[in-house]
């Protein structure tokens, strides 16, 4: 059953009602970082009556994970829950179930492989809900992201096309919203849950953020901003931007206006070539390549995501 889980809670659980919710979805990777960062700020601030921790182990089948995870719940001064779920069920699943399950006024998606820019990341959060926000995206960055060889890609695409400044990303709205460091107040993710149609990895976010958008709810980008730690070697993030493909055929048959963005305009004249096999050959190759210089890197890179969308299309 896909609602299969073991439900593990402090002691000050469901005692309060929260203004934020910060909701957490784990599957396999290491939330040890941002958890430690949390507990820091909420033992050394005055939060007890402010926030939640939410955390749903989307079934990584890890019992040494599960039981690191359990130890810092339990140390949390704040209600704190944590869910590990029986079965893998997707991205969109988790995230709804961190909905379902959280109770706070607001809601404050945090990716398990983030890490806050600033030691008083929550309280900036707090002070920001005098404004009385809709949906409010605080940026993504690479700043305390380790700096390795096997990482280059990954942090070379990141700078390009993820660690943009509010200014920049407000031009772009909804289509600029990750999940991954995102403000929601309560009832509009009520209204509009995350669409379960998208399997494996990529686009869900978007997808989200654009439905919201289109029902009327406000999107608003401020610089209250994380790090990625999680930046995947060449090897892996080849692999999800390859499995990604289904899913941007499905975000553009929902949402027929992607097809002006840049992404989707290669990737549409890339599904009218032939020898796109070759095509995708040549630029794994360069992409992998850790001598080559890192621009050529990040173009073939993002040539490749195009590829595969292409085979989608087709």
């Amino acid at each position: 059953m896909p609602d299969k889980f073991t439900l593990l809670t402090n002691e000050i659980a469901n005692k309060q009602n929260p203004a934020i919710s910060i909701v957490t979805p784990v599957y396999k990777n290491d939330p040890s970082p941002l958890l430690a960062r949390l507990l820091s700020e909420v033992t050394n601030g005055n939060f007890s009556d402010s926030i939640e921790l939410v955390v749903v182990n989307d079934g990584s089948g890890d019992i040494a994970l599960s039981e690191k995870i359990a130890g810092f719940i339990k140390q949390f001064p704040i209600p704190a829950k944590y869910y590990d779920f029986a079965e893998n069920n997707g991205r969109s699943f988790a995230r709804n179930q961190l909905i379902k399950h959280s109770v706070g006024e607001y809601i404050l998606f945090l990716d398990s492989d983030m890490l806050p820019d600033d030691d008083d990341f929550i309280g900036k959060w707090l002070e920001y809900l005098n404004k009385a926000p809709e949906i409010t995206y605080g940026g993504y960055t690479i700043k305390q992201a380790p700096i390795t060889k096997e990482n280059r890609l990954a942090r070379a695409l990141a700078a390009k096309s993820d660690c943009e400044p509010a200014n920049i990303r407000a031009e772009r709205g909804a289509q600029a919203v990750a999940t991954s460091n995102l403000l929601v107040r309560r009832d509009i993710m009520e209204k509009v849950p995350f669409d379960t149609g998208f399997k494996g990895w990529g686009w869900e976010d978007t997808d989200w953020a654009l439905r919201a958008d289109e029902a009327g709810f406000k999107v608003t980008h401020v610089d209250i901003t994380a790090t990625h730690l999680g930046l995947d070697d060449a090897d892996v993030l080849l692999e999800k931007l390859k499995k990604a493909g289904p899913n941007f055929k499905y975000i553009l048959e929902n949402h027929p206006q992607m097809a002006n963005v840049k992404s989707a305009k290669l990737a549409i004249m890339l599904s009218k070539l032939p020898f796109l096999g070759l095509l995708a050959a040549l630029t794994k190759q360069i992409a992998t390549c850790q001598n080559a210089p890192d621009k050529i890197r990040s173009f073939s890179a993002r040539l490749w995501r195009g590829i595969w969308a292409a085979y989608a299309l087709k």
